[in-house]
């Protein structure tokens, strides 16, 4: 069986749109997705949550990858010993849950680059930004 002959302008340019395609892909991996971390960002927040901005709070509804950087974040500070007492009292999950409500209060305002983990932190110490449970939580069996 014969292919039908192309003429040779058609075969130029269906060349060209291989290669536009190929190219397209190329560096693909090195493409950031709006709203996702910087690479080297996210590892500076995995090793030291107090790293996180306000501009990764704000970022959290762009991308999945910003929500797990905050939500790592805030349970890693919740863990911090400074709040052993306070997760004594409250839960882990109610304290990570209170140092994020604190986080996004402590951001209103600022600057996205703003590290606002050290005074979210020592607000949820103090007692304050406390998430408290609901109240049909008191009424389960």
């Amino acid at each position: 069986m014969r292919l039908p002959r192309v003429p040779g302008w058609l075969r130029i340019v269906m060349g060209l749109v291989a290669v536009s395609a190929m190219a397209a892909g190329c560096g693909e991996a090195e493409r950031r997705v709006s709203g996702t971390p910087e690479p080297e960002h996210a590892r500076e927040v995995a090793r030291t949550p107090y790293a996180v901005t306000c501009g990764d709070l704000a970022r959290q509804p762009q991308h999945p990858e910003s929500q797990k950087l905050v939500i790592r974040a805030e349970f890693a500070l919740a863990r911090e010993p400074v709040l052993r007492k306070r997760v004594a009292e409250m839960t882990l999950n109610r304290a990570g849950r209170s140092v994020y409500y604190a986080l996004t209060e402590i951001c209103k305002g600022r600057d996205p680059a703003f590290t606002p983990a050290r005074l979210a932190v020592e607000a949820v110490r103090r007692g304050e930004y406390l998430v408290q449970p609901r109240p049909e939580a008191w009424n389960r069996p």
